[in-house]
């Protein structure tokens, strides 16, 4: 397993920042439930292929460019590299099998 490249995670999530503020502004300036809308079925999706792309894309850095495919690249990702809620409320508990 190849270390994250901090220069590289903070460009990614930069970029995916940037678009999260386009979107609140966007939503600002309309602040009306058809913007709202929008932004739920359109603009937010974006956001998060952004954010699935710094995940994605992490560990392997621009290589990650020549390695996966687009549909890859910005993937809800297979294995998040955090816990989910469940997880966290669980952490330390025995697991019966």
């Amino acid at each position: 397993m190849s270390d994250i490249s901090a220069q590289w995670l903070q460009a990614t999530l930069g970029d995916a920042a940037e678009q999260l503020s386009e979107v609140l502004a966007k939503l600002e300036d309309h602040p009306d439930s058809e913007t709202a809308e929008d932004i739920l079925s359109h603009d937010l999706v974006h956001v998060y292929a952004k954010l699935n792309y710094a995940v994605n894309s992490a560990r392997l850095g621009p290589e990650a460019l020549n390695a996966l495919s687009e549909d890859e690249l910005i993937a809800w990702p297979a294995r998040m590299p955090f816990l989910t809620l469940e997880e966290i409320e669980h952490e330390g508990e025995e697991v019966e099998e």
